[in-house]
């Protein structure tokens, strides 16, 4: 049976269905519902801002290395996913991050509405800098991706190169830059420049 993943429409953060609840801010999620409309969607992510890095996710059960990208609204993490040469999806190891390449078709995946794409059947790109997407496409074309609204964090916090967000209502999120350093937390701080984040980086 195949495994069916939805966009939660309250936090935006792709997930398995299961008992018709996200299991990451315990909203509601129906798959009978329509899809939010492109610009509602835009307006919750924001403009692009910063590309913050590579970084890993402290997670399990999704992929966890991709990058991390700063918007005027909040941050998106956009998985990185490799093809394999009989056209298996695998999550990116830390050591294969590679430069871009687009994957043959997209006609099938596109077939099928945002809430009700399998697994087997998205498209990727592998990583080494964003694709030239918008920031909506970039969080439809990758499942695993998720978005973290600025309004719902309520602390940043670095400890021994690790970055924690604590977020409402929705659970923490740990990770690590990519390749180890603490080029993330430079990236973070640098935020300052923008009035919105300033509060929320001025003490990393």
């Amino acid at each position: 049976m195949t495994s069916l993943i939805v966009l939660c429409p309250h936090c935006l953060t792709w997930i398995e269905t299961h008992a018709q609840c996200c299991t990451e801010c315990g909203g509601g999620v129906d798959t009978d519902d329509t899809d939010l409309s492109p610009e509602i969607v835009d307006k919750r992510l924001g403009e692009w801002l910063l590309d913050l890095g590579g970084v890993k996710l402290l997670r399990r059960g999704w992929p966890n290395f991709g990058r991390l990208v700063a918007t005027t609204e909040g941050l998106l993490f956009v998985p990185q996913l490799i093809e394999q040469a009989n056209g298996a999806l695998e999550a990116a190891l830390e050591g294969a991050l590679a430069g871009p390449e687009r994957v043959r078709s997209l006609i099938h995946w596109w077939s099928l509405p945002v809430w009700r794409r399998p697994l087997e059947t998205y498209p990727h790109d592998e990583m080494a800098t964003l694709p030239q997407q918008s920031l909506r496409e970039l969080l439809y074309n990758s499942p695993g991706a998720f978005y973290i609204g600025r309004d719902s964090i309520s602390r940043i916090t670095v400890r021994w190169g690790r970055v924690q967000i604590e977020r409402r209502p929705s659970r923490m999120v740990s990770m690590t830059p990519v390749p180890a350093g603490g080029k993330l937390r430079d990236s973070l701080r640098s935020l300052i420049d923008f009035a919105p984040w300033r509060t929320l980086v001025a003490e990393l």
